[in-house]
């Protein structure tokens, strides 16, 4: 069942007459009668009496009636919504620090002049986003990342970010000049849950050192790490955006520990994705406001 033959029913239905059906619709007599010959084969009986040069409806056709007007008018609906109107929802997952820090005044300044779009947002382990980009699940993901080596993954923008060790100025780790992971040797650490990146590359250079990591708390909520080490309870690895605040306040310093793990804020879409008007123009903001570079 076509609906150039339902169209062809109706119209049919209201003229009565198939000479004046093919020239309302722009077809040979032919045509319109082999159209409705192929609907009735479908349906299983005829949907017109042939009364001489006259047509009317027959039972059948009656029935057909109301359910040929819903789909045409459906099929009008969905061609309206679907070609005129722009996809306005923007799905992304992001890494929880550049989440609380990053995108709130991001997505609001984006909105201030794009009120029509809709942001749904989703936090991540940094291990998932691959998988969420791939099903279609997010549009765009805005991860901290040592590298991406997905071929399917394509970087819009990225952006180096500090990772730090930090604590409160009257820690005793505060009073070095320096710091090796020796010194970190029975330290409490406060620290983000095991799929973080930042925590894995830490870990691993206490672990190379054969220094054992004492890991008193671990959670995903950023402002309970802070809370903690702003109470003196231990040492906490974070981006430096997560405690700027705190930094300036006075209330933390960093740790004179060299971490030179190379970790970058990376926007990045799956490289088939159709870009629909409202994400290419978020792209293009996010890559201005965030003035990050651009490898697109």
């Amino acid at each position: 069942m076509e609906l150039r033959q339902l169209q062809t029913f109706l119209t049919l239905s209201e003229f009565n007459s198939f000479t004046k059906t093919a020239f309302e619709l722009g077809y040979a007599q032919s045509n319109i009668t082999a159209q409705i010959k192929q609907l009735e084969q479908e349906l299983g009986g005829q949907l017109f009496n042939r009364l001489g040069h006259s047509v009317t409806l027959t039972e059948k056709g009656h029935k057909l009636v109301p359910y040929a007007t819903k789909l045409l008018a459906l099929s009008k609906e969905a061609i309206a919504t679907i070609a005129v109107s722009p996809h306005n929802i923007i799905s992304i997952i992001a890494s929880e620090s550049l989440c609380t820090y990053r995108l709130p005044l991001l997505l609001g300044s984006f909105r201030q002049n794009h009120p029509e779009v809709e942001f749904h947002i989703q936090l991540l382990n940094n291990e998932d986003f691959y998988d969420s980009l791939v099903t279609g699940q997010a549009d765009i993901a805005y991860t901290l990342q040592q590298q991406v080596s997905q071929p399917y993954v394509k970087e819009l923008l990225t952006s180096s970010e500090i990772i730090g060790l930090y604590a409160i100025p009257e820690y005793p780790l505060a009073k070095k000049k320096s710091l090796t992971t020796l010194d970190f040797n029975g330290i409490p650490l406060i620290l983000t849950g095991s799929g973080c990146c930042y925590r894995a590359a830490l870990l691993n250079e206490l672990l190379i050192s054969n220094v054992i990591p004492n890991i008193i708390l671990e959670t995903s909520s950023l402002q309970v790490i802070k809370e903690m080490t702003l109470n003196g309870i231990g040492v906490c690895v974070l981006p430096q955006m997560a405690v700027i605040k705190e930094l300036k306040e006075g209330k933390l310093i960093q740790l004179p520990y060299e971490m030179n793990y190379g970790f970058t804020s990376r926007l990045m879409i799956h490289k088939d994705k159709v870009r629909s008007t409202s994400l290419q123009d978020f792209i293009d903001f996010a890559r201005i406001a965030l003035h990050s570079s651009s490898i697109c």
